[in-house]
Order: structure tokens, then sequence, then C-alpha cells
């Protein structure tokens, strides 16, 4: 009986630190992607909603670019501090000679030209004591 209760008790204190997967989800910031203009350079807009109950710092990160299943480029996005419930858009230029390829296959009827981006964005908090 003491062996099923202390295992029980230490059940209870792991479930309980354990964070939820929804409490987790629900704190990172929301990234809505939108495409500007793409030929022989991409832009692609970036729209970065806080969801925290916590100021950024500052958001910062990379987006790469696929042209038809193939990766064709990356760039850099800044987006500066973003207060809790407030959003931010910036954009993320990407300009490679494989994009520029990827354009000319499809200018001459050699290929589809289908993008698909992604965003890796690292929000930065600073705690204030």
């Amino acid at each position: 009986m003491k062996r099923f209760l202390a295992f029980l008790s230490s059940f209870l204190l792991v479930g309980s630190l354990a964070a939820p997967p929804a409490a987790a989800a629900a704190a990172a910031p929301r990234l809505k992607l939108s495409f500007g203009w793409c030929k022989t350079a991409c832009e692609i807009r970036i729209k970065v909603t806080n969801t925290s109950r916590y100021d950024i710092a500052w958001v910062g990160g990379t987006c790469r670019l696929r042209v038809n299943g193939r990766y064709v480029g990356k760039g850099t996005v800044y987006l500066g501090p973003i207060k809790r419930g407030h959003s931010r858009s910036s954009t993320c230029n990407v300009v490679d000679s494989r994009l520029k390829e990827a354009w000319w296959d499809y200018e001459n009827g050699d290929a589809d030209f289908r993008t698909y981006a992604t965003v890796k964005a690292i929000p930065h908090y600073r705690y204030r004591r």
C-alpha cells in the first residue's frame, strides 16, 4: 500500500509539473505568410501576432523558399518589439541564382512555378524584475 501511494504521489507531482501542450502552444506567436512579387527575386510578407501575455523584445528569423519542391533560396527577417496582443508586419526578400533559373524555366514553358515558403521566427523575451 505504501508503495502504491508513493507511486501515485510521484505520478501526480510529475503531472502537475509538466505544462499541457495546449498552454505551451497558445503562448507561441502566430505567423501569417503571403507572397508579394516573385520573378527573379521573391518578396514574402510576414505578419506576426503576439498571443502571449508578455511583451516580446524582438522577433527575428529566416525564411526559406521552395519552387516546385526544390530549394531556391533563403532570406532573413527582423520584426522588432511586439507588445502583447499586438502584431507587426515585415517582408523577407529572397534573391538567388537558383530562383532566377526557376523563373527562366517557367518563362520558357519548361516547368511550373509553384512557390512554397516556410518561416522560422524566434521570439526573444526580455523579462523585467
